[in-house]
């Protein structure tokens, strides 16, 4: 953009204005970016460095910020040249501040070998005139209007010499391609609140949600996403484990098991490629009605605000409902090489330019014990921002972390929309409410290893349900003032302020355009309280210090906590410091905790205990006490509250958990915790064995299915996966078997759920694929061990032998015709497997079978088999005849030892082939067609056999 004349009045009412003379040493990076062999204005060049006495002055055009004192500016007269040099240092600039710190390094390397590159221009216009003179030996492979960037395929020489002088070029770096960056969680739904969601507000599952899943392909078939992945034009080719995985943890059905069972379990899903880093084509998102996508990737460690980061800055605030949650990484005890925080292990290590946007949510990962995983990358961002804004379970890495937080926002969308006609929350609201409602962990306040907190799940839906939020617009030097009741007895006041910005210019020394500040006054007392603010000093134990409160000049949310505030009304407030546009909206979410409350967060329902998944049980609950020494007394009944047994006499209560050996029994339990403030109770749940569901047979016309008895159950629901995405109960029955009927029942896919005597739903089994347990119609396989001289031993295993009256084991011709009944047993009902013994074997393939005769007379017969054998001679060639260009096989009768000898002759007795044992297999490549005569030895030299072969 052209820098105007108009810069000559505003650097007038600069303070140095006045100044004739100065002593200014240039900085290293003003000497670093300076062009050392042009000086004073030229009109070749229109990029130069300028280096102020104290800070930038403001509302200059700045192509890029070094640091607090040196930028880029365009000067293409020297009037405005003149102006700037009595109040500065000027000199032209090289072409070396358009280089991002990847590519600094690639072109410091001298390579020669071909890169791919993003190069980004002043705007789109001048993007358009760059891409028309590109060379042939350049390869445009994308471009991305957003960021007026794109992507091309060249020679290290080519970008140096061609790409980097250009003028209409202001960014050059390095394309990195992503990676999915993490394994499986181990599943517990008692993080986050997320039981507690379900069982409280049943209907919060992301229902006419679309969420978008960025990476690889997620697989069509999984029983979890079934029916609910939308055709997508930009789906990555590749189908992958990790992508269906991370849209199972967003939005699974719960098909498969209740540990497939997604935060978002109504939303659907829209995939798309991660080998595109840059956001997807906007009009796709929204036509497909992506409001939320999912971000399980990254690169390698970068800090620097790139082109990705600003892409993604500038579609979100056009599109404010919009927004994008990544993984923070998963480098954790990694150091970044680059940047202000270079070298320092544990921190600065997000993984993806793109994480460097402030639109963005990224999150980093909690095991199931509540600890900080190593591998999660922690913050500060480049300029000194708060990252991973949460931290979410993740025990193995942070891609499935960021999923749960993804399912979360998607069910807050819902929540949202469902009382606000269809309207989506904007995305500064969905901020606020997540980072107010985050739980403290790892160390007092926000900090750069879990920014916010943890996300509580249930609490943030909570929040937009009871309506704790507010907000407004604002304009540059306005103030927005509202006042909040904070009743006695509170335990803590929090109130979160979130906005979103427009994007930086690129490689930018700091990332916030519009910054807007909060506070909070006690109006009884006259108290102020700023938000808190982080150490950004790059050392580590600046980086590691507890936040202090002050004006916060760097991150998009602000945050102010008051613990054990004083009863009465505080004024919240927001100053818009300084405002680029017209008006600029916010939103604040607010939340007050009271002292000596109660509640049991899980188990709060029967598939909350689950034995065989996990001996341990963490019982969790939420309390608020003004001492952390406070305790109380847990204890469980199995009797219905007649007898107690104590579990801990003196727990903490702020703890908030409690790791429990679940006791190896059938019965219903609940929990009792005593206090100094009262006595609550948990809601009742089931300890038993979960239903496991057999298949007995799987006819053409009909199957069974049985499962085992629930002590509790008074009937069973039988689920199946038809026409819809979801398992549907077909029918109630109280047995424990049922039979169906295909003509009625063609799905493949069921379930049981007992029904317990008080009506509630235990924990469903797993959902079985019919045709997937290789149970076919009575039995479940027939196959054969072949015995010394060739004795074949038939084994027949059955699905169900109730129902079986006896066993007849055949031999068939190839088309099925019987030919001999060998023999048949009578079945018994404890016992599934049969043999038959089948001497007197012929030579080449005998056909085997087994009928099965039930109880009501009817015949099934199983698959038939073919068992190759000599018979009665000790070796059999196949095929024989044998194509000159085919392959020679052979069999051996079964118990000959294989250190037997094979030779092969012509029709006149010349040996041809001496074979010091048996081979495995046998090359006549080299043997002329005609008959050849085998002769097959003993170990012992004795001759066992001779025979014919041909070759044709």
């Amino acid at each position: 953009m052209v820098f105007k004349l108009v810069i000559i009045a505003m650097i007038m009412q600069g303070s140095l204005l006045g100044q004739k003379s100065k002593v200014v040493l240039p900085n290293t990076l003003f000497t670093k970016y300076a062009d050392s062999l042009t000086h004073g204005f030229s009109v070749n060049k229109n990029y130069y460095v300028v280096e102020w006495k104290s800070v930038i002055p403001a509302n200059l055009n700045i192509v890029r910020s070094i640091d607090e004192k040196i930028a880029i500016l365009e000067i293409v007269n020297e009037a405005a040249y003149n102006m700037l040099n009595q109040q500065s240092l000027v000199n032209a600039a090289n072409n070396q501040w358009k280089l991002s710190a990847p590519a600094e390094k690639l072109i410091a390397e001298k390579s020669s070998t071909t890169k791919d590159f993003i190069l980004t221009a002043r705007d789109s216009m001048a993007l358009s005139r760059v891409l028309k003179k590109l060379p042939n030996t350049i390869n445009v492979k994308q471009v991305n209007l957003l960021s007026h960037s794109a992507i091309v395929s060249c020679k290290n020489s080519v970008a140096i010499a061609f790409l980097l002088p250009l003028d209409e070029i202001i960014f050059l770096d390095l394309r990195i391609k992503a990676t999915a960056e993490t394994g499986i969680i181990g599943y517990d739904r008692s993080f986050h609140g997320i039981s507690l969601l379900d069982h409280t507000i049943p209907l919060a599952n992301g229902k006419n949600i679309v969420v978008g899943i960025k990476e690889q392909n997620i697989q069509p078939a999984d029983l979890d996403v079934y029916k609910r992945i939308l055709p997508s034009p930009i789906a990555d080719p590749d189908i992958a484990n990790h992508a269906t995985v991370v849209a199972s943890i967003v939005g699974g059905a719960g098909n498969s098991f209740y540990d497939g069972r997604g935060i978002a379990n109504g939303s659907r899903f829209f995939p798309s490629s991660f080998d595109n880093l840059f956001p997807d084509e906007t009009a796709v998102l929204l036509a497909n009605k992506v409001s939320v996508q999912n971000h399980s990737y990254g690169t390698v460690i970068q800090q620097f605000y790139g082109a990705e980061a600003m892409a993604y800055d500038a579609q979100l605030y056009a599109n404010k409902h919009l927004l994008h949650v990544f993984s923070a990484g998963n480098q954790g005890t990694a150091a970044a090489t680059e940047g202000r925080y270079a070298n320092l292990p544990g921190y600065a290590n997000l993984t993806g330019n793109f994480k460097m946007a402030k639109n963005v949510i990224t999150v980093g990962a909690i095991d199931n014990k509540e600890n900080i995983a190593p591998e999660s990358s922690a913050g500060p961002l480049y300029d000194g921002r708060i990252a991973p804004q949460l931290i979410a379970l993740g025990p193995y890495g942070t891609s499935d972390a960021a999923a749960v937080v993804t399912g979360t926002i998607a069910v807050m969308q819902q929540v949202y929309a469902d009382s606000n006609g269809g309207v989506l929350p904007p995305a500064s609201l969905t901020k606020a409410i997540l980072y107010n409602t985050a739980e403290d962990v790892y160390s007092p306040g926000i900090d750069y290893k879990t920014g916010y907190g943890l996300l509580n799940s249930y609490n943030a839906v909570r929040s937009i349900q009871q309506k704790n939020f507010m907000g407004g617009a604002i304009n540059h030097g306005q103030q927005w003032t509202s006042n909040i009741t904070v009743p006695a007895n509170t335990a803590q006041l929090r109130i979160t302020l979130s906005w979103t910005d427009t994007a930086a210019t690129l490689n930018n020394n700091k990332a916030l355009v519009n910054d807007l500040d909060l506070d909070v006054t006690d109006i009884t007392t006259g108290n102020n309280y700023k938000p808190w603010v982080l150490n950004t000093a790059a050392h580590i134990d600046s980086l590691s210090k507890e936040p202090t409160r002050k004006r916060d000049s760097l991150n998009t949310s602000e945050q102010v906590s008051i613990s054990l505030p004083a009863a009465g009304s505080y004024e919240v407030k927001v100053a818009g410091t300084a405002i680029s546009n017209a008006s600029l909206p916010f939103h604040i979410a607010f939340s007050t905790d009271t002292l000596n409350t109660f509640r049991f967060t899980n188990p709060v329902h029967a598939s909350d205990v689950n034995r065989a998944e996990n001996e341990l049980l963490t019982i969790r609950w939420k309390t608020f006490v003004a001492d952390s020494n406070e305790t109380g007394q847990l204890s469980i009944s199995y009797d219905g509250g007649n007898n107690w047994i104590l579990l801990d006499a003196a727990i903490l209560l702020y703890q908030n958990k409690f790791a429990w050996q679940i006791k190896d029994t059938t019965s219903q339990a609940f929990l009792k915790m005593e206090t100094a403030f009262g006595i609550f109770y948990s809601l009742p749940f089931v300890i038993s064995k979960v239903t496991r569901i057999n298949i007995d047979y799987n006819c053409a016309d009909s199957f069974r299915l049985s499962w085992n008895k629930h002590i509790y159950a008074s009937s069973y629901k039988v689920f199946a996966l038809t026409d819809s995405p979801y398992l549907k109960n077909i029918y109630t029955v109280s047995d424990t078997f049922t039979l169906l009927k295909r003509s009625v029942y063609p799905g493949k896919v069921y379930a049981v759920q007992p029904v317990l005597t008080n009506g509630i739903g235990a924990t469903r089994s797993l959902a079985l694929d019919i045709d997937l347990q290789g149970v076919k119609c009575f039995y479940n396989t027939i196959y054969y061990n072949l015995q010394e001289k060739n004795i074949i031993d038939i084994i027949v295993e059955l699905s169900i032998a109730a129902e079986v009256d006896s066993i007849y084991f055949e031999k068939v011709s190839k088309n099925g015709q019987l030919l001999k009944t060998y023999a048949g047993v009578k079945a018994n009902n404890l016992q599934s497997i049969y043999h038959q013994l089948a001497d007197n074997t012929e030579t080449g393939v005998t056909y085997i079978r087994a009928r099965i005769k039930l109880k009501n007379g009817s015949n099934v017969y199983t698959e038939t088999m073919e068992v190759l054998t000599t018979g009665k001679r000790f070796l059999l060639f196949y095929p024989n005849p044998v194509n000159k260009g085919g392959k020679l096989q052979y069999v051996l009768q079964q118990g000959l030892s294989f250190g037997s000898r094979l030779q092969l002759f012509d029709i006149s007795g010349r040996l041809l082939k001496n074979y010091g044992d048996m081979p495995n297999d046998i090359d006549i490549s080299n043997f002329a067609a005609g008959v050849l005569i085998y002769k097959l030895l003993s170990e012992d030299n004795l001759v066992l056999e001779t025979g014919k072969l041909v070759i044709k």
